[in-house]
């Protein structure tokens, strides 16, 4: 049910992997991934165009599918949160985590009183297994909590707030760690590498499974070389990018041999 077999595997040394939904928001992708054996996707709507009624749809798609669809939203705000999980993912992974203040609205907006603020509605009540405190107590216990570090002081302020007992997960945010280091996207920078493992390091000493956002087996090996097991693969215009450049290149050079 929502995210307790990914919850599950996290606790595992095997590689746990998801690929992101940002521009292109087809429900078959759903169901492609899921016969590829992802164990999960998450719905970017930090930077993507989807929609209340699109993300209802994919939800609910992802759970007769019984894949764990994660939400990142665009911002900590308590009433938007509500909304998002009125629409029924699995959970949350929250960008740009920088302080407590956050995680205690992410806390607020997720559970029901006396845990939370939540007062749940929306299309996915009639998922819940009943809508009495035990039928809460079921779709709380399996929702997933992802924190995004993705700037020198999230990793300065991770201690305190990726400590909370509801926090499944921390994730990197590797690009804007990377701006804010002056590293611009040069992922193998020692600097950035170091500031990486450094949270990967911390992560692991708190009991909290560390993911990486990858997009491809290179970088998947380098960060499962320093610890890593957790992995945010693509996303599904950039794989057909890469796709698409890798088949015209093949086909070009070969011409001209």
């Amino acid at each position: 049910m929502l995210a307790s077999r990914l919850k599950e595997k996290l606790k595992t040394p095997q590689p746990t992997i998801g690929p992101m939904m940002t521009f292109d928001f087809w429900a078959g992708y759903l169901e492609i991934y899921k016969k590829a054996g992802m164990d999960f996707v998450l719905v970017d709507l930090e930077h993507g165009s989807a929609g209340l009624g699109k993300l209802e749809e994919l939800c609910r798609t992802a759970r007769l599918l019984d894949l764990p669809l994660i939400v990142r939203p665009e911002a900590t705000i308590h009433h938007l949160l509500r909304k998002y999980l009125d629409m029924g993912p699995s959970g949350f992974m929250v960008p740009w985590t920088e302080s407590d203040e956050q995680v205690e609205t992410l806390r607020g907006a997720m559970f029901t009183p006396p845990r939370g603020r939540r007062g749940p509605g929306g299309p996915s009540i009639y998922g819940a297994p009943t809508l009495d405190r035990a039928g809460w107590d079921e779709v709380e216990k399996n929702l997933f909590a992802m924190v995004q570090i993705e700037s020198p002081r999230g990793i300065e302020q991770m201690g305190t707030f990726a400590a909370h007992d509801f926090i499944d997960a921390v994730m990197l945010g590797p690009y804007d760690l990377s701006l804010h280091l002056d590293h611009c996207w040069d992922w193998d920078h020692p600097e950035l590498v170091s500031a990486i493992t450094g949270v990967i390091q911390q992560a692991s000493t708190m009991g909290k499974p560390c993911g990486m956002p990858v997009g491809n087996l290179e970088q998947a090996r380098f960060w499962q070389q320093r610890g890593c097991h957790f992995f945010l693969y693509s996303e599904a215009t950039q794989m057909a990018r890469v796709a698409a450049e890798s088949f015209v290149k093949e086909m070009r050079d070969s011409e001209s041999h």
